[in-house]
């Protein structure tokens, strides 16, 4: 240790020589380059005065005298114009004969070059650089005496003080070897078990004995508790041992649990192909899509119109079933009372699939469908009958126990409806009679709460032969109007057909002796045409009136007649919405001697909600709503494609510019100012005027 301290000290002192050295030659040199700049400026200054006085002589004179009187070698000076041609000089530089060297700066500025110093100061007339002054001189000496006295006191003193140290520890080293010695005697007999030398309790050695003693004492106890710390940890390693054991069974298990779900998935892949192959080609992307959907499980609560729902339902019912079923709704009639929140998609894909295994197995069965709502109980009960051929005993049993099954990935259509029950918490009863039909039965609870209704068309003609329509489609028929006219003689209709109404014309099979009246009728008809499902192609070839398919809910008329709801009578549909009764009183009493069909709204739902069952001509719609804004409901509005087109007229006590603004943004047409007098009321009925009807 004591050779690398010398040899560290060594270094510090060649370092300090050297930085010492480094430190000296800048300081040199910062000087010297302040004497230069501060030579240059003064004969900057003065060459700039001299110029100014055009004295070009004196300036000459005054280079030569600074160079002789300078306390440091000058090899020239020299003074260039601004085109650096030289005006002056006391001997020209060889560096001026370097084209390629600029040492021309805008300021001030020195180069230390390898055999000499170049110092260039520009100088300046009228704010303007006149010129440049080069002062060429040799480089400075080293001050050699000062770094050997500093190098002297530097490294002196460390040398004297290592020469004490090196003293003292020569001193301190042999008092070491002579008590080293008394050690070695001391430890010899005791490591030898020999009795303990005499040493007065004074003596160093003997404390140190004794800490030596207690040291193997303190190591004994250590090692000990390392060899229970080492079986503890040998324990624990083994209980780890173990875990980890298990831990590799539970992965393994994991592992043919996997592979057990990856075959039974494929399995459930291939039984799905083999159900989608055995179902009917129309029935296949409503049973994928309904897979999909169930296995997404994403059903929640909506709230729906049962008539309304079962309307826009009925054409992809009646899609699934083959050519020769046909499908009878029958709705019960106080449903339309009612606003049902229920799983909606969850009960369509219920039916569907019931239709699906019904298109499959049912054969030449006579399907209905019937729907009641118990109010006391809450309960939607849905009937499908099957009159003719029975469904097969095991599917029926299946369809029994369905949901009682739970199952992860429904893959047929029995599973489906097994699933949407569970999800519905639906009962299900299911009978089957051989050779005289089956029935099913799906008990659903519902949340109720009251409804507006539709609004059905005020007068209605049927026109069918005896016998043609069933008495469940006459019903239908009947709750899609409040006055039904019934005409089965067919040269009285021909004769008395009255326009002011629409028409229900049921159209028998083509090959009827009076198709050719028929034909007629349906060319001129004022309302809609029915026929079976076998004959809706022959009969639609032969007329532009499209031919719906029999039989038709209370729903699906409501739909098919509202676009001649306008035309029954002549008058127009005004909705006036406001949350204000006076004003509802008021507008009703001043449009009470025109011909409109007047319909109050006091909330933007009851409004939209009112909308989405009919269709109106007007709408007069309040600004300041309880629930939504005026705007608000129009933009939802204009958002209807039935009410893209329809005229809605802002209804408000005051319209600034910037409101009209708003008003018209969202999708109105006009604005009436309240409180409703007779100059508004005209502009309100330019509005709700008929349209021109073609050809008059």
């Amino acid at each position: 240790m004591s050779r690398l301290s010398g040899l560290a000290m060594l270094l510090v002192l060649l370092f300090t020589c050297v930085l010492s050295f480094y430190q000296l030659h800048q300081q040199t040199r910062q000087d010297y380059s302040q004497q230069l700049a501060t030579m240059n400026q003064v004969l900057a200054k003065a060459s700039q005065l001299l110029l100014l006085d055009d004295g070009k002589q004196d300036i000459n004179t005054l280079f030569s005298s600074a160079q002789h009187h300078a306390a440091f070698p000058v090899l020239s000076i020299t003074l260039l114009d601004a085109d650096k041609s030289v005006l002056s000089s006391t001997g020209l530089s060889p560096l001026l004969q370097q084209p390629e060297s600029d040492w021309f700066a805008a300021s001030h500025q020195v180069y230390w070059l390898e055999d000499r110093i170049l110092s260039s100061q520009p100088v300046q007339l009228e704010q303007q650089v006149g010129g440049f002054l080069l002062l060429e001189v040799a480089h400075p000496p080293f001050p050699w005496q000062l770094w050997l006295w500093q190098m002297l006191i530097w490294l002196g003193l460390p040398c004297l003080l290592l020469i004490w140290l090196w003293h003292r520890a020569s001193q301190r080293r042999s008092a070491l070897e002579q008590e080293s010695k008394a050690l070695e005697q001391v430890l010899m007999h005791w490591l030898a078990d020999e009795p303990e030398l005499p040493l007065p309790e004074q003596h160093p050695l003997s404390a140190l004995l004794q800490q030596w003693k207690q040291r193997l004492l303190q190591q004994q106890e250590l090692q000990q508790q390392q060899q229970l710390g080492l079986a503890h940890e040998l324990t624990e390693l083994k209980a780890l041992h173990q875990q980890t054991l298990e831990q590799l069974q539970q992965s393994e298990q994991k592992q043919q649990r996997q592979q057990q779900a990856a075959k039974q998935h494929e399995h459930q892949r291939i039984q799905l192909l083999r159900q989608l192959v055995q179902t009917p080609a129309q029935c296949q992307a409503t049973l994928l899509q309904d897979l999909l959907l169930v296995r997404q499980e994403s059903f929640s609560e909506q709230s729906l119109e049962l008539p309304g729902w079962i309307g826009q339902q009925a054409p992809l019912w009646r899609s699934l079933l083959a050519s020769q079923q046909a499908l009878q709704l029958e709705e019960d009639n106080k449903a339309s009372e009612f606003q049902l929140t229920l799983a909606a998609d969850a009960l369509a894909v219920s039916c569907r699939a019931l239709l699906r295994l019904t298109a499959a197995h049912g054969g030449q069965s006579q399907l209905t469908m019937q729907w009641q709502l118990d109010g006391a109980t809450s309960q939607l009960v849905l009937q499908l009958l099957l009159k003719g051929q029975s469904l097969p005993a095991s599917l029926c049993q299946k369809l029994q126990q369905a949901p009682q099954q739970r199952l992860e990935d429904p893959t047929c259509d029995v599973q489906l409806f097994g699933r949407c029950c569970q999800l519905m918490m639906a009962q299900v009863d299911v009978s089957c009679l051989d050779e005289l039909g089956s029935a099913i039965q799906m008990t659903v609870p519902v949340k109720l709460s009251w409804a507006l209704g539709w609004t059905p068309v005020p007068r209605l003609q049927l026109l069918a032969l005896p016998g043609l329509l069933p008495e469940a489609q006459v019903q239908s028929i009947k709750s899609a109007c409040h006055q039904l006219q019934q005409e089965s003689r067919l040269s009285h209709f021909v004769a008395e057909q009255p326009v002011s109404s629409p028409t229900v014309l049921a159209l028998p099979e083509p090959e009827h002796p009076d198709a050719a009246v028929f034909r007629s009728l349906l060319a001129d008809l004022h309302g809609i045409a029915l026929a079976k499902a076998e004959h809706c192609a022959d009969w639609q070839a032969q007329s532009a009136t499209r031919v719906a398919p029999l039989p038709q809910s209370a729903a699906e008329l409501i739909q098919a007649l509202e676009p001649l709801g306008s035309k029954v009578d002549g008058k127009r549909h005004l909705l006036v919405v406001d949350d204000n009764e006076t004003n509802q009183a008021f507008v009703h009493a001043m449009l009470a001697s025109y011909p409109l069909h007047l319909t109050s709204a006091t909330t933007g739902q009851q409004a939209l909600s009112l909308c989405r069952q009919q269709r109106f001509d007007v709408i007069l719609m309040d600004i300041q709503l309880p629930d939504l804004s005026g705007i608000e409901v129009t933009r939802q509005l204009r958002q209807l494609p039935a009410f893209q087109q329809i005229p809605i007229l802002a209804f408000t006590a005051h319209a600034l510019p910037d409101e009209v603004a708003a008003f018209k943004t969202a999708g109105m047409d006009d604005v009436v100012i309240k409180p409703l007098d007779a100059s508004k009321l005209a502009s309100l009925m330019r509005w709700c005027q008929l349209p021109p009807v073609a050809g008059v």
